[in-house]
């Protein structure tokens, strides 16, 4: 349970809630949808996973990591990230346990 809501909570609050606005507010370019900041807060994310997960699985967070800054920068609120992350985990441990 805790990997399928705690842990999303956590992290967010520190990535989406900390991490990414710290540096919206020094970098102020965009790619496509993606700001830098929500760039190089997901490349931040891969690389906590790397401290548990093999290199390929803590590079698949990258995309949905994107999404997760997307969802924060678009609603300006921790709630969409928190939902789609707890979504994402519920999904990954519903399918491979």
């Amino acid at each position: 349970m805790s990997l399928v809501v705690l842990y999303p909570i956590i992290e967010e609050i520190i990535f989406r809630g900390l991490i990414q606005p710290f540096m919206a507010k020094r970098l102020n370019r965009s790619w496509s949808i993606f700001s830098l900041a929500n760039i190089l807060t997901s490349l931040s994310f891969v690389a906590l996973h790397l401290i548990n997960h093999p290199p390929l699985w803590a590079l698949a967070v990258f995309v949905p990591s994107l999404v997760f800054g997307y969802s924060q920068e678009r609603y300006n609120h921790l709630g969409a990230p928190v939902i789609l992350h707890c979504s994402y985990n519920a999904g990954y441990f519903l399918l491979l346990g």
